[in-house]
């Protein structure tokens, strides 16, 4: 299936560099139930300008200011997502409210996969009844410091499937080369979301830059 998710995982530790769009570093923010534009301008996006968007390969990206985002955005099935380089807008925008997160509405569905360069790699997922749990690659969603209560199983679900990936250190089966544990841990981490939440991205189109772009300002 060359449109999952597990390719980014491959190059999320490598450093390479296409021309006009996305390879490694990549961080992913989708929420299930909400229109790719309305989502966007939760993130800080100027409405008409993520309504006539330019493709991200034409957009000016010297022209925002240093820290801010230039953001690819679009649909897959029932989710809206976001991609950006290095680190999510949203997660920034979380840690600037203290945690409370205000741009997920009731019964609304996020997950967040974050490269966030200047910390650790980082994993959110609310569920539809609002309940967030957050990971670093490696970890299981439901071994968590704080109580988690999964009213809806989804964390039981996509924890299993995690670990049916070997996404989880313990289900892990290891490597060859000890220094490669990390991207493989992160391609089985996003195969496994993907598959298990229904998201599936366009690898050429955005290698190539081929998605609607739109500028997202640092909230920080």
């Amino acid at each position: 299936m060359t449109g999952d998710l597990a390719w980014i995982g491959e190059h999320w530790y490598s450093g390479a560099i296409v021309k006009d769009g996305m390879l490694s570093d990549i961080c992913l923010t989708a929420v299930r139930g909400v229109h790719p534009v309305d989502f966007v301008v939760r993130l800080g996006a100027d409405r008409r300008m993520a309504e006539r968007p330019t493709l991200f390969k034409d957009f000016d990206r010297l022209s925002v200011d240093a820290g801010d985002s230039v953001a690819m955005f679009g649909r897959s099935g029932a989710w809206a997502y976001v991609l950006e380089m290095e680190r999510s807008t949203w997660h920034l925008i979380l840690l600037d409210r203290l945690g409370q997160d205000t741009l997920v509405e009731p019964g609304e569905e996020l997950v967040c996969l974050d490269r966030f360069l200047h910390e650790h790699p980082w994993m959110c997922y609310i569920d539809a009844a609002g309940e967030p749990s957050s990971i670093e690659p490696g970890d299981s969603l439901l071994e968590t410091a704080f109580p988690l209560t999964d009213r809806l199983g989804a964390f039981a679900a996509l924890d299993a499937a995690m670990r049916q990936a070997g996404a989880v250190r313990d289900t892990f089966p290891g490597c060859e080369d000890p220094e490669d544990e990390d991207e493989e841990l992160a391609r089985r981490l996003f195969g496994a979301v993907g598959e298990r939440l229904g998201l599936s991205l366009p690898r050429r189109e955005i290698e190539q830059g081929l998605l609607p772009a739109v500028h997202l300002p640092s909230p920080l």
